[in-house]
């Protein structure tokens, strides 16, 4: 027989945890003295010990840990979910030590290129859009396609008009292939006789603030992103302007949310 100080040191379980795992029905004394509530061990519970520790040390709750000592079935399958689980969340701090070394890079180089976080993933629903899109020779014409847009617009529709949206279907090296959209409430759409389905689907998102002078580090982070994410485009990019020059004059109040639309790599396997 042991008593708790003695057990405590063979196991390295602490006497407080000693007693919190009797409370739980976990590893309880194999007798306590009646007159002084003393609390003694035996030889074999120290592998009882043992395989407590071992079950509570790669991550399984102590509530879970009666139940499976009894159930050698149901350990093995739960010690199978409980790998998927640490292997997810391995997965999950190498990718923050990779956004933490591609955050301090880019702040060694200058503060105010570092990488521009959160980037969010998120679905986005099917809307009814009026577009208009044109091939131009510069990004600044994109204002040109907004202005023909608005003028097959009555003024009276203004009020029900939803998010406008500018797509960019131009692959690099390729003309300058700009689709400016608004979505329209069904309501609305319902009075427009050449109203289109807008559907990205999947993206990744980062809603930013400010001149478009910052949207190069934007698109340099965002196919960082992708990469570090396993991710790849699978359609063009999009941005949704939430507030514009349209709308502000002060660019520190441009509220513009660069889109990706995107999807899973595939691995083949050999």
């Amino acid at each position: 027989m042991f008593k708790i100080s003695k057990f405590s040191e063979l196991t390295n379980i602490s006497p407080r945890m000693l007693r919190h795992y009797d409370k739980l029905d976990l590893l309880k004394p194999s007798i306590i003295d009646e007159e002084n509530g003393y609390r003694y061990y035996t030889a074999d519970q120290i592998n009882l010990a043992n395989r407590i520790l071992s079950l509570k040390n790669i991550g399984i709750p102590l509530k879970k840990i009666p139940f499976l000592l009894e159930n050698e079935v149901a350990q093995n399958s739960y010690l199978s979910k409980q790998r998927t689980i640490l292997e997810t969340e391995l997965a999950e701090k190498r990718l923050q030590l990779a956004y933490l070394d591609l955050l301090t890079e880019k702040r060694a180089a200058s503060a105010n290129d570092a990488v521009n976080l959160p980037i969010e993933t998120k679905f986005m629903h099917k809307k009814p859009v009026l577009s208009y899109r044109q091939t131009v020779t510069s990004y600044y014409q994109e204002n040109e396609l907004w202005e023909k847009l608005f003028s097959a617009i009555p003024k009276e529709d203004f009020a029900e008009l939803g998010p406008s949206i500018a797509v960019f279907h131009n692959k690099e090296n390729e003309p300058i292939d700009i689709e400016v959209m608004i979505g329209l409430s069904e309501k609305a759409a319902a009075r427009y006789p050449n109203v289109t389905s807008f559907e990205p689907n999947l993206v990744a998102s980062i809603v930013t603030n400010g001149a478009y002078s910052t949207m190069p580090t934007i698109h340099d982070d965002m196919a960082t992103w992708l990469t570090l994410n396993e991710y790849v485009l699978a359609d063009p990019i999009f941005n949704i302007y939430h507030s514009s020059p349209a709308t502000e004059e002060r660019e520190e109040l441009f509220i513009t949310e660069v889109c990706y639309p995107i999807k899973k790599v595939i691995h083949y396997s050999k």
